[in-house]
C-alpha cells in the first residue's frame, strides 16, 4: 500500500494517471450507455417474445376460422360438381387442422388476467366446437340432401355460427388488449430512452468537470516539482564541478600505475610463450616416439604370430612323417611275407615237376617284385627318418626363436607404454602452460584496458566539467520556461578545472582511448530520465539541495 501511494505521488504516476483518467471516464460512460441499451433491449425482447407471437397466433386463429366457414359454404354451393366439392372439403379440413394447431400454441402462453377472462368462453366451448366442426366435415363427405341441410342449418345462424362468433369476439377483444399493451410499452420505452439520455448527459458533464479539475491539479503539481528539481540540479552542478578536479588527479595516478603493470605483464607473457613453444616441441617428439614404438610393437607381435604358425606347421609335418614311416614299415612287412610266399610257391612248383613250371615262373616274378619293394621301402624309411630328424631340429630352433621374439615383444610393449606416458605428461604440461599463457594474456589485456580506461577517465573528467557548466546553463533555461522569468546568469562553478579550448570539440568517451592499447569493450549505459530526474517525491535523489540526495 505504501509503495503504491509513493508511486502515485511521483511524476511518472501522475502523468500516467492523467493519461488513464479520460479512459476511465470513457469506460464509465460506456458502461452507463450499455446498461441503458440493455434495459431497452430487455423491453424490446419481452415485446418480441410475448406480444408479437401471441398477436400472430390470434391473427392466424381468426383467419383459419374464416377459411373454415368459407370452404364449408363453398362445398355446399358445389353439390353438383363432385371434384370441386371434394377439393373444398379437403381445404376445410386443412384449415381446421391449422386452427387447432394455432389455438394450442396460443393456449400454451402465459395469459394476463384480462386476457384469460376474454378467452374463458372459447375455452368452454372448445370441445363442442371441435366436435361440431368434425361432424360437419363428415356430413359434407356424405353429399346428400339431409346432410347438406344439417350443415346449412348449423352455418346459417345455427350452433356452429354462434360458437364461431364467440371465438371471433374473444380474438378481437384480446387483439385490442395487445394493442393497448403495445402502446403502453412504446410509451414506457420512450420515457426510458429520455431518462437514459438525460442521465448520460449529466454524467458526461460531471466526468468532464472532474477530469478537467484533476488534470489542472496534476499540471500544477508537475510544474512545481520540475521547478524544484531544476533548482536542485543547479546546486548539484556546482558540487560536481568541484569533485571533477579530484577525479582527474586520481585518474592520472591510476594511469601511471597501470602502464607499469602492463609492461611487466608483457615481459611475463613473452617468456611464457617461449616456454610453451619448447614444451609443445617436446610433446610432439614424445608423441612421434610413442607412434614409432607402437609400430615396432605391432611388427614384433606379427613376427611372433608368424613363428607360432611356423612351429605349428613343422609339428604337423613331423606327425605326418611319422605316420608315413609307420606305413612304409607295414609295406616292408608285406614284402617280406610276399617273398616267403613266393619261396613256398617255388618249392611246391618244384615238387610238381613239369606241371608246376608255369607256376614256378610266376612265383619267381612275385619274389623279385617283393624284393624290389623291400629295397624301396628301406630306402624310403632312411629318407623319412632323415626328414623327421631335420624337422625336429627345425622345430626346436623355431621354439627358441619364438621365445626370443616373445622377449622382444615384451620389451617393446614396455617401451611403448613408457613413451605413451611421456607423451601424455608432455601433453598435460602443454595444456597447463597454454592455460597459464592464456590467463596472462587476459591479465595483459586487462592491464592495458585499465591503462586506457585511466587515460579515458582523465579525459572524461574534463568533459564532465564542461558538461556540468552546460547543465547549469540549461537549468537556467528550464527555469525560464517553467517560471516565465527573465534570463539569469549561471552561478560560477567552484574550483572548476580548465575547460577545453573553444576549437576542441567534445567527442564521445570511447574515441578518447589511446591507439597503443586495446581495451576490452565497455558497456556504456544510456542515461535514463529516472537517473537524472527523481520521479518520486520520497526517493532519496528527490531531496535535492541536501546531502541525502547524493
Amino acid at each position: 500500500m505504501n509503495s503504491s501511494s509513493s508511486w502515485f505521488r511521483g511524476l511518472r504516476g501522475r502523468l500516467l494517471f492523467s493519461a488513464i483518467l479520460p479512459v476511465i471516464a470513457f469506460a464509465v460512460l460506456t458502461t452507463i450507455s450499455w446498461r441503458s441499451m440493455n434495459s431497452l433491449g430487455t423491453m424490446l425482447t419481452g415485446a418480441y417474445t410475448e406480444v408479437v407471437p401471441n398477436m400472430d397466433a390470434l391473427g392466424q386463429l381468426g383467419m383459419q376460422r374464416a377459411r373454415i366457414g368459407y370452404f364449408i359454404w363453398a362445398a355446399l354451393a358445389n353439390d353438383e360438381d363432385q371434384k370441386s366439392r371434394e377439393s373444398f372439403i379437403k381445404r376445410a379440413r386443412s384449415a381446421f387442422d391449422e386452427f387447432k394447431k394455432f389455438e394450442e400454441v396460443y393456449a400454451s402462453t402465459k395469459f394476463t388476467e384480462d386476457e384469460a377472462r376474454n378467452w374463458a368462453k372459447p375455452q368452454a366451448i372448445k370441445d363442442s366446437f371441435y366436435k361440431l366442426t368434425e361432424q360437419m366435415i363428415y356430413l359434407l363427405d356424405q353429399n346428400n340432401a339431409v346432410a347438406n341441410k344439417q350443415v346449412h342449418t348449423a352455418m346459417n345462424g345455427g350452433e356452429w355460427h354462434v360458437m364461431a362468433i364467440a371465438y371471433q369476439d374473444a380474438i378481437a377483444a384480446n387483439m385490442k388488449l395487445y394493442r393497448e399493451i403495445s402502446a403502453a410499452n412504446d410509451k414506457l420505452q420512450q420515457d426510458e430512452r429520455k431518462f437514459q439520455a438525460q442521465l448520460l448527459m449529466l454524467i458526461s458533464a460531471l466526468c468532464a468537470t472532474l477530469v478537467f479539475g484533476i488534470l489542472m491539479w496534476i499540471a500544477y503539481r508537475v510544474s512545481n516539482t520540475v521547478s524544484t528539481i531544476a533548482t536542485g540540479l543547479s546546486e548539484a552542478g556546482t558540487q560536481v564541478s568541484g569533485a571533477i578536479t579530484q577525479l582527474t588527479a586520481a585518474g592520472q595516478t591510476l594511469s601511471q600505475s597501470s602502464t607499469e603493470a602492463a609492461a611487466s605483464l608483457e615481459e611475463t607473457v613473452a617468456s611464457l610463450e617461449e616456454m610453451s613453444s619448447m614444451v609443445k616441441m617436446n610433446s610432439d617428439n614424445a608423441k612421434q616416439a610413442a607412434s614409432l614404438s607402437q609400430s615396432s610393437k605391432d611388427s614384433a607381435e606379427q613376427g611372433q604370430n608368424e613363428i607360432t604358425l611356423l612351429i605349428s606347421s613343422m609339428n604337423d609335418i613331423s606327425h605326418s612323417s611319422k605316420k608315413i614311416e609307420e606305413i612304409i614299415s607295414v609295406i616292408d612287412d608285406i614284402a617280406f611275407q610276399t617273398n616267403l610266399l613266393a619261396l613256398n610257391a617255388a618249392v611246391e612248383a618244384a615238387r610238381a615237376g613239369e606241371q608246376g613250371k608255369g607256376f614256378a615262373v610266376v612265383a619267381e616274378a612275385v619274389r623279385a617284385l617283393a624284393q624290389r619293394s623291400a629295397v624301396a621301402a628301406k630306402d624310403i624309411t632312411v629318407l623319412i627318418k632323415d626328414s623327421v630328424e631335420k624337422v625336429d631340429r627345425g622345430s626346436q630352433i623355431a621354439d627358441r626363436s619364438g621365445e626370443v621374439l616373445q622377449t622382444i615383444v615384451t620389451s617393446v610393449k614396455k617401451v611403448a607404454d613408457l613413451n605413451n606416458e611421456i607423451a601424455a605428461a608432455s601433453s598435460e604440461q602443454t595444456t597447463g602452460i597454454q592455460q597459464i599463457s592464456k590467463a596472462m594474456n587476459q591479465l595483459d589485456q586487462g592491464s592495458q584496458a585499465n591503462a586506457a580506461s585511466s587515460e579515458e577517465i582523465a579525459a572524461s573528467s574534463e568533459e564532465i566539467s564542461a558538461q556540468a557548466q552546460q547543465m547549469q546553463t540549461m537549468v537556467v533555461s528550464l527555469n525560464e520556461v517553467i517560471q516565465g522569468a527573465g534570463k539569469h546568469e549561471p552561478a560560477p562553478a567552484a574550483a572548476a578545472p580548465a575547460r577545453p579550448s573553444a576549437d576542441k570539440k567534445i567527442i564521445p568517451f570511447a574515441k578518447k582511448a589511446t591507439k597503443s592499447a586495446t581495451p576490452t569493450p565497455r558497456v556504456e549505459k544510456k542515461s535514463q530520465g529516472s537517473s537524472v530526474i527523481p520521479f518520486d517525491d520520497d526517493e532519496p535523489r528527490g531531496k535535492v539541495g541536501t546531502t541525502d540526495g547524493f
